[in-house]
């Protein structure tokens, strides 16, 4: 059985991953699937090597926690509602109910009993009468972690201006919990931390002495692959794809934040339905700081019928390296594609939806897709009527049947809970690079589709409606960046890729 020390190790040591993994790591708030206004960005269930430089990451305060202790311990926080877990996480250490007339002398009181009480590893949480809370972790020697914004900055995403905003980190190591204590008279007037009027009660809870013992990885991180940042990238990455017959290159990144040199052990087993000839082994020494990367490539089976490649099974010293999937497509010839463009071009000069011109222009290659905008609303997502407002839900994907990218939806207000523990399955991100030429992008302001546009991507500009009662246009370059990054802001949006059904 391993001792709380070691545990408190552990748990130390996974947090300081995730933090390592600075912009690459990003808060958003509205990253659970709830009844309404939500994103499918959240990633509890990945490690910290997920965040790179082609795949950001998105948590949120509970969701950071919930990482920490799934890769040390394999153990899931028992709820994702900070102001639920006050009461249901356990073992609870101590609960301070507020009554809003504490004195100075009170809150110092407070403050030496928590400190008493506090230990590595340990959970503070906190409801506020608005109906929300927050969580951190408490390192000890005064210090925490969190998962937030920067301070009086928005969310990741802006939902008011339907836009990313990105920072340096999402997650924070704070130099001492102090803050949430006024240390003196002025500091009460002018900030009240734990003691706001807003805040209706805060708890200690401490996990570690029930989660179990360290996970075999977690344990590696402790050891052979202390202090190091790792990372598997791939040549196509997001919603961009890869084809039978094709080659995909993954390339490992190791840096050596340790303070000495260290040896390094690589090993690489490829996909299955892939073609590897190479060794998929390498070895190397990292001096203090230093980076290298090693890329290795593989065929894709000429037959393989696959929706994505599973990641490949990389280890850095025997520590798994999470490794994204890459999706599998169908690609159309030179001809297939000047032929698609000049018939979805001319159709779209004549007044026609973006969706009625692909429907025209591949028809002509025989692949039929619905040329009706609103069908896409019953066609590919399922209705619920909530309480607080209309959601839908993704249909079960089937990308060369439906001819919609897997994974290549999204928008604030789709829930996907049949995909709570598959998150993998939906994207957290796209951005004009992710798009390929014949795609088009459907937007969805209605739960019934009676409000729908939509926009044909020709390999360089996008072609069509970009809002509700808009006219035919075409954009590009910033215009096109900025409408793409408002996708997650709209009712709801769906990436087309009708070449799939060749």
């Amino acid at each position: 059985m391993d001792s709380m020390e070691q545990k408190q190790q552990a748990v130390l040591t996974v947090a300081k991953a995730f933090y390592d993994r600075g912009v690459y790591t990003q808060y958003d708030q509205r990253s659970m699937d709830r009844l309404i206004q939500v994103t499918p960005r959240r990633r509890k269930y990945l490690p910290p090597e997920a965040g790179n430089s082609q795949y950001t990451h998105f948590l949120d305060c509970s969701g950071y926690m919930s990482a920490i202790y799934l890769t040390a311990f394999g153990y899931e926080l028992p709820s994702d509602l900070t102001w639920i877990m006050v009461d249901q996480m356990e073992p609870r250490k101590y609960l301070y109910n507020l009554t809003h007339e504490e004195t100075f002398a009170d809150i110092q009181r407070v403050k030496d009993e928590m400190y008493a009480i506090l230990q590595p590893g340990d959970l503070i949480t906190w409801q506020r009468y608005t109906g929300s809370g927050h969580i951190v972790m408490y390192l000890g020697e005064g210090r925490y972690t969190e998962c937030t914004t920067p301070p009086k900055m928005k969310n990741s995403y802006n939902y008011e201006e339907c836009k990313n905003q990105l920072y340096e980190r999402g997650l924070w190591w704070r130099d001492t919990l102090d803050v949430k204590f006024p240390l003196t008279q002025e500091d009460w007037e002018n900030n009240k931390g734990l003691f706001h009027e807003n805040i209706k009660r805060f708890s200690i809870h401490r996990p570690l002495e029930i989660v179990g013992d360290i996970l075999p990885q977690a344990k590696l991180r402790m050891g052979s692959a202390k202090d190091l940042w790792c990372a598997v990238e791939n040549s196509a990455p997001g919603l961009r794809q890869a084809y039978p017959g094709g080659k995909v290159d993954y390339t490992v990144i190791v840096r050596n934040q340790n303070a000495e040199e260290k040896d390094i052990a690589v090993t690489f087993a490829a996909p299955a339905g892939t073609t590897f000839a190479d060794e998929g082994k390498a070895e190397f020494a990292l001096q203090a700081g230093e980076e290298k990367r090693v890329t290795f490539s593989v065929t894709v089976d000429g037959g393989n019928t696959a929706i994505q490649l599973e990641g490949p099974k990389v280890t850095v010293n025997d520590l798994i390296i999470y490794a994204h999937p890459v999706l599998l497509g169908r690609q159309m010839t030179d001809s297939q594609w000047e032929t698609v463009k000049e018939t979805a071009l001319a159709e779209l000069a004549k007044g026609e939806t973006s969706v009625a011109a692909a429907a025209k222009a591949y028809g002509r290659l025989g692949i039929q897709i619905d040329p009706v905008q609103k069908h896409y609303s019953w066609g590919k997502f399922c209705y619920h009527d909530t309480p607080v407002g209309d959601v839908i839900s993704r249909r079960p994907q089937k990308p060369f049947e439906d001819l919609a990218v897997y994974t290549g939806f999204g928008g604030k207000n789709v829930i996907t809970p049949e995909m709570a523990a598959g998150s993998y399955v939906r994207t957290t991100f796209i951005s004009a690079a992710d798009l390929l030429p014949g795609d088009v992008i459907l937007c969805l302001e209605d739960s019934f589709g009676d409000v729908a546009y939509s926009a044909f991507f020709d390999g360089e500009k996008l072609i069509g409606c970009f809002e509700a009662g808009g006219k035919t246009r075409s954009i590009s370059g910033e215009e096109m960046d900025t409408f793409i990054d408002s996708l997650f802001g709209r009712f709801a949006f769906l990436l087309l890729r009708p070449a799939q059904g060749l």
